[in-house]
């Protein structure tokens, strides 16, 4: 596959790659990019419109592209398929960030779906006008007047390698490309498909500067529909709490204390005892019901006992902890025979890169119970 065989089809002006993201059919690249590259090089226009994007405060940069093969079917080419690979990427990444900031607090990390937004306007096909297109908006406009800019609620935090959580990015990479390639999709991508479209809805920020506790409540509704929808049987069938529990108890957990059934859920003259997963998803879901059925609502509802902690915090953990079960994310690779040293050790070493990522959801899920983040103390 060559250079020329790419179509940049949006930019994302909020998230700095390193490398690129993606696969053989489509990817988000940064603009150094030996595919972008080509694109400049052979489309003037292009670079020009590359080159027109700046921070609030004036400082220049190059957005990252969404690029698309030439020679890809045309299932991929529409804008539905598109958007579902931008979720599954910046699901990707929003889980473990968020992990990461309840593992280890502070630092800058990409903690917001926005930063894989998608910016309304683009070149046209021929590389000469504007075109923005939204539901508020169907326009063309003169290049030479375009003013790109990236978004004024968040920092350009750049992506690195350590910030992708590649077994599930990849298993979900896997997924996009089995349903959009089949002439009739099983349900159970369907229903993954519509899960990362709310759940990546369920990871924008909550609102602007005037952001209140019921914005985060919202927020919460949609990621428990997030939950519910990946765990609809389809058909008559129906997704319910129960149903959503049963899909995180099947976890392939990396660590015992997370499978443990210590925690109450149910009612108070009904009680159940679950995983700490569960437990959370149980907080979750009485947020969600307080918020939209109009209930009684404080801010400490969101604020969880022992951990001080909102449980909002720990909604996209939790998701990919429903992920790891839905899909199911789990090293299936047979052990070779222990006598030959090397095969064995790069077996040990690939199973321990495969699964760090869930330990690190894992870890972060332990906090909850006030664990301190030392990783000695949250071992098994």
């Amino acid at each position: 596959m060559t250079d020329t065989e790419w179509t940049p089809i949006f930019v994302l002006p909020n998230i700095p790659l390193e490398a690129q993201i993606g696969c053989d059919i489509a990817a988000i690249a940064p603009a150094d990019d030996p595919r972008v590259v080509t694109l400049k090089q052979e489309h003037p226009s292009f670079e020009d419109f590359m080159n027109r994007f700046s921070d609030n405060f004036g400082d220049s940069f190059e957005p990252s592209v969404l690029i698309l093969n030439s020679e890809a079917p045309p299932a991929f080419r529409d804008v539905t398929a598109l958007a579902s690979f931008r979720d599954l990427i910046a699901l990707s990444i929003v889980t473990h960030s968020r992990a990461m900031a309840l593992r280890h607090p502070g630092g800058n990390r990409p903690l917001y779906g926005d930063a894989f937004a998608i910016y309304p306007w683009m070149l046209d096909r021929d590389y000469e006008d504007m075109i923005g297109n939204t539901p508020a908006i169907l326009g063309i406009h003169h290049l030479s007047r375009f003013r790109g800019q990236s978004s004024p609620s968040l920092f350009r935090t750049s992506l690195r390698e350590i910030d992708v959580d590649r077994p599930l990015l990849e298993k979900l990479m896997e997924r996009w490309r089995l349903h959009y390639s089949a002439s009739t999709s099983a349900w159970e991508d369907i229903a993954l498909m519509r899960s990362l479209n709310m759940a990546y809805h369920a990871s924008l920020l909550p609102s602007g500067t005037e952001t209140r506790f019921y914005d985060v409540g919202r927020l919460v509704s949609l990621w428990v529909s997030a939950f519910e929808i990946l765990a609809h049987p389809g058909g008559s069938g129906h997704a319910n709490r129960d149903k959503v529990f049963e899909m995180i108890e099947s976890t392939p957990w990396a660590k015992e204390k997370c499978g443990q059934l210590s925690f109450d859920t149910g009612s108070k003259k009904l009680p159940f005892k679950r995983s700490l997963a569960s437990w959370l998803y149980q907080k979750l879901y009485d947020c969600r019901n307080d918020f939209l059925h109009g209930n009684p609502v404080e801010r400490n509802d969101l604020i969880l006992p022992v951990s001080n902690r909102t449980v909002f915090e720990y909604a996209a953990p939790l998701y990919r902890i429903a992920l790891t079960a839905f899909l199911p994310l789990a090293y299936d690779v047979p052990a070779p025979h222990q006598d030959d040293a090397s095969e064995f050790a790069a077996y040990v070493t690939d199973r321990i890169k495969f699964l760090r990522p869930q330990r690190l959801i894992e870890e972060a899920i332990l906090t909850a119970t006030g664990a301190n983040t030392d990783r000695d103390t949250l071992s098994s």
